[in-house]
């Protein structure tokens, strides 16, 4: 009988930290067989650790468990490792103080997670912040925390020009109201333009099929549509004189190394968690790498950019870990030390929150070089990375852009 071991969140941590091997790997293979078992043999090349073995159902059990053994305790051995090289990163970027100053800032999914430490660390160096969020309550404690943070960092000084306002991305009503609603806001008389746009919502591994009230699928919807229709109707508001929109996207996008399907953007044919998440995170990318081809053709300032922030400690996790209704966000958490104790080994594999927005600050601060070094670029770790050809396909990226028109019904003219 054969006897398969199956670790898919590990091998997803994996390639979603950005593991340069992994990635070689994938990139390499030459193999006819299923994506899954590409993956596998990234897990094998990437860490040593093999992911099927056979046994006899009745024999060898002793040479079985120890084996076994010796995969469980390597993968715990391999994740201390990899933590320490490539799954952290580089130590906390943090933008000079003032050197922000005068710049507004909309970071979409601000309240927690990647959003709201961007938030702090972009506040701290002067710019204006807007923290979009669903829930009014969860925005104020959110821009309290933001404040607070730049009074500890800047020894007492404050910054007062931290906001936030309603948005929901998984309601086209509420993405087109954005625009106006940000215009009449506080935030926009200081400034009168919009410098950054940091598109970082989005949701990851909805374990079923959920169809927004607009009528697409829900991760396709939070984590490309919705942000594709704010970035149009914010466009008019940036700033002429140099502005930029910073997309994060993830390493995750290998998971539709074969191109963009057309056919099943709200999984009109089959739905699965993961390839859901794929497919979004390569359309952030190609819509980035379309953005910027339009605005360079319009003779417009605007550097457009994708990221991946790393296998992250943050609330997108929500759906992995019980479901939305019974997930309670890191901002409000307490947990016990059962909870830790669970937790635990996921800390091996990912990064904390505060490296894992590096890339994302670093890119809304304007670093990363002059615009042919940034613009449509992808960055990990706030240096730039080459990308597999799926997400270098400018056909299917001028298709995604005409379907993502046609579904939100907003004609993005740049």
């Amino acid at each position: 009988m054969m006897h398969s071991l199956k670790i898919p969140l590990l091998h997803l941590a994996l390639l979603v930290a950005g593991r340069q091997d992994a990635v070689s790997a994938f990139m390499s293979s030459s193999s006819p067989r299923s994506s899954c078992y590409s993956y596998n043999n990234i897990i094998q090349q990437g860490s040593g650790i093999p992911l099927s073995m056979s046994a006899s159902s009745n024999s060898e059990g002793d040479d079985r468990r120890g084996f076994l053994k010796k995969v469980l305790g390597g993968a715990a051995l391999t994740g201390i490792v990899a933590n320490g090289i490539s799954v952290q990163g580089p130590s906390p970027y943090q933008p000079a103080v003032g050197s922000l100053k005068g710049k507004l800032i909309v970071i979409t999914g601000g309240n927690t997670g990647l959003g709201l430490e961007s938030g702090k660390r972009l506040a701290a160096a002067g710019a204006t912040v807007v923290l979009t969020s669903r829930n009014v309550a969860k925005g104020a404690r959110a821009v309290e925390s933001v404040k607070d943070y730049v009074m500890e960092k800047n020894n007492g000084e404050r910054n007062d020009n931290i906001y936030t306002l309603p948005l929901d991305l998984c309601d086209l009503e509420s993405v087109k109201a954005f625009p106006d609603i940000l215009k009449n806001s506080d935030a926009f008389k200081g400034t009168q333009h919009l410098d950054v746009l940091l598109n970082n919502a989005g949701v990851m591994a909805v374990p079923e099929l959920q169809i927004t009230k607009d009528g697409y699928e829900k991760t396709f919807q939070s984590n490309h549509l919705g942000h594709f229709a704010l970035t149009a109707g914010l466009t008019p508001l940036l700033n002429a004189n140099g502005s930029r929109i910073v997309t994060v996207s993830s390493m995750a996008y290998l998971i539709a190394s074969k191109g963009l399907d057309m056919t099943n953007l709200n999984g009109e044919l089959e739905y699965k968690p993961w390839d859901a998440y794929g497919r979004s995170k390569l359309e952030n990318i190609l819509f980035t790498k379309e953005l910027q081809n339009r605005a360079d053709v319009a003779g417009k300032k605007i550097s457009a950019v994708a990221l991946h922030p790393g296998a992250v400690r943050t609330d997108l996790a929500r759906y992995i870990m019980g479901g939305e209704d019974n997930f309670v966000s890191m901002q409000d958490a307490t947990p016990s030390g059962v909870d830790v104790l669970k937790a635990l080994p996921a800390f091996y594999f990912t990064k904390s929150v505060e490296r894992g927005a590096n890339s994302e600050i670093f890119l809304s601060a304007f670093q990363g070089g002059n615009s042919d070094d940034v613009n449509g670029k992808f960055f990990i770790n706030m240096k730039e990375n080459d990308l597999l050809p799926a997400a270098l396909d400018m056909d299917k990226a001028k298709e995604l852009w005409k379907v993502s028109e046609e579904m939100s019904g907003i004609k993005f003219e740049l």
